[in-house]
């Protein structure tokens, strides 16, 4: 994994990214490697205007401030274009490239955590899928919570990472919860098919943490 960017997208909220995203670089950090992981764009906050994603990839870098690995936080649990009006404000969409582009100079290999899935807006006009095609050098991680309507949602955003010309190098297969154990081997068998033939897939099982090596 090293010497590599990645961005990391999936099917949808609480599909498992920032789960991927914390045990991807808390191994590599384990490994030696000079890794950073962000989250630039966070909606919902507790009450003393923290973000449980953006806390635990903190924690997993031995982070003390979220303005290191996060640009615009909102207080409300919705999609960025929402949350950002419901504050009076919007995010710029090239602000937040320039800043992604900032804080991975120098680093050996980084890795962006997007919000929601690929059609989430940022803006009234421009999606995370817009986002991913302005970072070119990024490639592409998928996380697919297992569940059902797991296979229609992986299918629709391949057909749309592959529109966009960025197929995923690589494929998680989450459970969120124990009881969603049994929807991965479904889940993978119907979406294998469409994936390409050197696309890596991984299995995460609820509860396990997984050491990730390039």
């Amino acid at each position: 994994m090293a010497g590599y960017k990645v961005f990391i997208t999936a099917t949808d909220t609480d599909a498992g990214k920032t789960w991927v995203t914390t045990a991807a670089v808390g191994s590599l950090l384990a490994q030696g490697v000079q890794a950073k992981a962000m989250k630039p764009v966070a909606c919902g906050l507790d009450d003393v205007g923290r973000n449980n994603d953006v806390e635990a990839l903190l924690a997993a870098q031995n982070f003390s401030r979220a303005d290191q690995i996060n640009l615009y936080r909102f207080a409300m649990p919705a999609a960025p274009s929402q949350a950002a009006a419901a504050e009076g404000v919007a995010v710029d969409p090239s602000a937040l490239v320039q800043w992604c582009r900032d804080q991975s100079n120098g680093i050996e290999t980084c890795l962006i955590e997007g919000v929601g899935g690929l059609m989430t807006p940022l803006t009234d006009r421009w999606l995370v899928s817009d986002w991913i095609e302005a970072m070119p050098d990024y490639e592409v991680w998928l996380g697919v919570g297992c569940k059902l309507g797991a296979i229609n949602q992986t299918l629709l955003t391949l057909a749309k990472l592959e529109q966009m010309e960025r197929l995923p190098t690589r494929v998680f297969f989450n459970a969120i919860s124990a009881e969603h154990n049994a929807w991965i081997e479904p889940t993978q068998n119907a979406v294998a098919p469409f994936l390409n033939s050197d696309c890596e897939i991984s299995i995460l099982k609820f509860g396990e943490c997984p050491e990730l090596r390039r």
